[in-house]
């Protein structure tokens, strides 16, 4: 491959709930060895358009990195570490870097943080841990350091729950690793609702993994069957998008959680983690590559309304950044990365 270098400054004003913005790091993608000092992966490639430096690196006491969120002036990387998709194993660190990827603070919590996002209503910090089985959540002030734990009502589907979306004053949650019955089927709930009560996450199931959905290729109505609910998003028109990550799968409900919910489907060719879209074409993406242990920093070039996915290393294909077409197909953008597992958009005002 190709080999990127570019000297940039990132000079990005007015970002959407943005203060300082952040700041290029290491620009010099040159191959990389692997977090274990394996033999050295490619470099990162991208066409002229865009421009992509390395905004933080982990280290050997904060490396697996997954979700990532950014709000204001402040990114926030989750790191697994060693623990298990259980919580076995030890323990979650998330740091909050500034603008300039230094670390400001940072908070331990006990479990595998899968999923971590922003609830806009309360400006708290949500995330949920052990996305596999015995799962719980965390709600999480900046500010003041406070941390407040939830056990989950429920988990009916079987497993545990991962990612979480917000749309106006509802939360979403994926209900990760359904338990399927006799012929492979899942027939729990895929996505649910989640209401703090006291201590308690009350789960109320949205989407059922095997729900009646219309294909947005042939038009004919499907029958799903989720079994690897991962990711989760909202579009520009307010619908919620899942990711049933091992089914290479997309799905969007329509006024989720209401009784005029409708469901429509989009199959990939392969699996894929974190999709959302673009809302604008001046903006940047954060890129979490969990064998880099890094978070990329790309700017420009963006398609304002294109649905944008990462794929990681268990997909069947190398590590990149691409768009997804309309029929479900995939064009690579940004190339060779290692593992990507995380990816946040902030538009430009």
């Amino acid at each position: 491959m190709k080999l990127l270098s570019v000297a940039i400054v990132i000079a990005l004003a007015g970002c959407s709930g943005a203060g300082s913005i952040p700041q290029a790091g290491q620009t010099n993608l040159a191959p990389t060895r692997g977090a274990a000092g394996g033999p050295a992966m490619p470099a990162v490639t991208a066409p002229k358009r865009f421009k992509v430096s390395v905004f933080v690196h982990g280290d050997s006491t904060r490396y697996n990195p997954d979700p990532v969120v950014f709000d204001k002036d402040k990114l926030y990387v989750a790191y697994q570490n060693a623990t298990q998709p259980t919580g076995t194993g030890g323990k979650s660190t998330i740091v909050e870097y500034n603008s300039r990827g230094k670390a400001v603070g940072q908070i331990g919590l006990k479990g595998r943080c899968d999923g971590m996002r922003w609830n806009p209503n309360s400006n708290l910090m949500w995330l949920t841990v052990n996305e596999d089985a015995n799962s719980s959540m965390f709600t999480w002030d900046p500010k003041s350091r406070k941390i407040t734990h939830y056990d989950f009502s429920s988990a009916k589907h079987g497993g545990g729950y991962d990612d979480l979306a917000f749309k106006g004053d509802q939360a979403f949650i994926a209900a990760s690793n359904p338990k399927l019955n006799a012929k492979g089927i899942n027939k729990g709930p895929a996505l649910v609702s989640v209401v703090l009560r006291g201590t308690t996450a009350e789960v109320t199931p949205v989407l059922m993994g095997d729900a009646e959905a219309k294909d947005l290729v042939t038009g004919k109505k499907v029958r799903l069957n989720l079994t690897d609910p991962d990711s989760t998003s909202v579009t520009p028109r307010g619908d919620v998008l899942l990711v049933s990550q091992a089914d290479s799968e997309i799905v969007f409900i329509h006024e989720a959680g209401t009784k005029s919910q409708t469901v429509s489907r989009l199959l990939v060719g392969t699996e894929l983690d974190d999709t959302l879209y673009a809302t604008k074409s001046s903006g940047y993406f954060f890129v979490v590559d969990q064998k880099r242990n890094t978070t990329y920093l790309i700017a420009g070039g963006m398609r304002a309304g294109a649905l944008y996915t990462i794929t990681p290393d268990d997909s069947g294909v190398r590590g990149f950044v691409g768009t997804v077409g309309k029929t479900g197909g995939i064009r690579p953008v940004i190339t060779g990365f290692g593992s990507p597992h995380g990816l946040a958009f902030v538009p430009r005002n």
